[in-house]
């Protein structure tokens, strides 16, 4: 059986950018939070590198699931990647980091 390799696509690798500098989180910095080489989480930010475990790891931290689809692929299988789904978890996740945003822009707004 031969294992597909899967990676990001170019907007996935873009949300996980963004959603690091909205939340001050530099390269680096989530590096030492997991206990793994800068340059292992820049070829897992660029997309071109995976690690279940590591992308698992960089949910928990950052709280947001299923930023990583391939993390949740069933890797024994030999089927071809859902863009579909993926691009459907992505607009989820975006749709509740946004409404989240929102709900704290609120709650800025109703204090002062």
């Amino acid at each position: 059986m031969i294992r597909q390799k899967v990676y990001l696509d170019n907007k996935e690798v873009v949300y996980i950018r963004k959603l690091l500098l909205e939340k001050g989180i530099r390269p680096i910095d989530l590096a030492r939070k997991l206990g793994v080489n800068t340059s292992t989480i820049y070829k897992i930010l660029n997309g071109s590198t995976r690690s279940k475990r590591i992308a698992l790891q960089i949910e928990k931290f950052l709280g947001v699931p299923n930023l990583f689809p391939y993390a949740h692929q069933d890797t024994s299988s030999n089927s071809d990647f859902d863009n579909n789904n993926t691009e459907q978890n992505l607009t989820k996740t975006l749709k509740n980091t946004n409404d989240s945003q929102e709900k704290t822009e609120n709650l800025i707004a109703n204090k002062n």
